[in-house]
């Protein structure tokens, strides 16, 4: 229940890979329990010695698996990668040229903006969001991320929006100034 509520929270939480590890040997330990409960349920009266030897002995090992559980008073979720998270999209039909040509752009070193425009309703944003989670699976870039320009476009919003998903919110000396550095690109 404790890393239900880690995971839920807000910051993209992701399990700490000793507690998955941990959850996963659970559920062969729980298995294995069932295995057991089903011998002893099925069996005859002549077997009762040996099912309650393999009873104790899955106890014992239960035990030990207990104590070798995550400190629950310990966090036991960490931060996920700061790449960002797959957009829900919808399936491109007739789309998929202008979908490679924007993939090519981008995976040119020089290039370090592209520009995407069409009237409303011709897929803008729909091939946007497809290239958004290729290149969050592509994993070339240190983050991908997704920030929304309404039509009552302020620079100030974008770059808090920016410099939030970025979690540079609070590292910002100058407002209203934000500088990308390294292999950055702004589509």
């Amino acid at each position: 229940m404790q890393l239900k509520a880690e995971l839920l929270s807000p910051g993209g939480k992701i399990p700490k890979q000793g507690v998955e590890n941990w959850l996963k040997d659970a559920k062969e330990m729980i298995a294995e329990a069932q295995d057991v409960e089903n011998k002893v349920r099925n069996g005859r009266y002549l077997c009762r010695a040996w099912k309650g030897k393999l009873v104790d002995e899955k106890t014992r090992e239960m035990k030990e698996f207990l104590d070798k559980a995550p400190n629950a008073s310990e966090a036991l979720a960490m931060d996920g990668p700061s790449g960002g998270l797959p957009l829900p999209t919808s399936e491109l039909v007739g789309e998929g040229a202008a979908r490679k040509e924007i993939w090519a752009c981008l995976m040119q070193e020089e290039v370090k903006k592209i520009g995407v425009w069409g009237m409303g309703g011709v897929g803008k944003t729909t091939i946007m969001k497809h290239i958004h989670n290729d290149l969050l699976k592509e994993q070339r870039f240190e983050r991908v991320i997704w920030v929304t320009i309404s039509k009552e476009f302020n620079v100030m919003k974008v770059q808090d929006d920016i410099a939030s998903a970025l979690k540079l919110k609070e590292d910002l000396a100058i407002e209203g100034v934000l500088v990308l550095r390294g292999n950055s690109k702004l589509i």
